[in-house]
């Protein structure tokens, strides 16, 4: 019995060898006698898809090879009125002035204002902040801009969350000359 398996799994072998080198090797190990480059594939591509579309009768609609403008020419785009525009929307973010008329109330909470000019004649000036009237953070309020019309003090800011994990963890300030008129906050991008 050992010798009838002995002899079955030797001719296997055998058979398995010949097959091997006589038939699925020389599949396996292909070799192209003219290896092309990626270069050569894509020209002949583009040749064999010219000549299919001059098969084809009708007018070209769309071909993919678009060429290139020449260099130092102006490209010049002009927009479809049937796509809609894009709008940008502002997010509106609750937000909160005060205002800080005396030295002694500016010595309370100076460490936690942005500043640009702390030098501030209070017998003139005064001092008008941004904060958030929610739980955001304040430092994501920025004044822009305060101006006077002579009927209100309009005090222009953008909420900003872009780049504030960098930014200082305080409260935009900006200083006015002293007024008793009405302040309104204005929201901009």
């Amino acid at each position: 019995m050992k010798t009838k398996n002995l002899i079955a799994l030797s001719l296997g072998l055998i058979f398995a060898g010949l097959l091997w080198q006589y038939y699925l090797y020389p599949k396996y190990n292909k070799k192209v006698e003219d290896p092309q480059t990626m270069q050569d594939l894509l020209e002949a591509d583009k040749v064999a898809l010219d000549e299919e579309l001059a098969n084809i009768p009708g007018e070209l609609v769309f071909r993919s090879d678009v060429p290139l403008p020449p260099e130092n020419v102006p490209v010049t785009y002009e927009e479809d009125p049937s796509i809609e525009k894009e709008v940008i929307s502002m997010i509106v973010a609750p937000a909160k002035y005060e205002v800080v008329k005396t030295l002694s109330d500016y010595e309370k909470i100076k460490d936690s204002l942005i500043l640009e000019d702390d030098k501030i004649d209070f017998s003139k000036e005064m001092i008008i902040y941004v904060g958030s009237d929610s739980d955001l953070s304040d430092n994501y309020f920025q004044i822009k801009e305060i101006t006077n019309d002579g009927e209100q003090i309009i005090v222009t800011y953008s909420f900003n969350i872009v780049g504030a994990k960098d930014r200082e963890d305080k409260i935009s300030a900006q200083k006015t000359l002293k007024s008793n008129l009405p302040i309104v906050l204005q929201q901009v991008l």
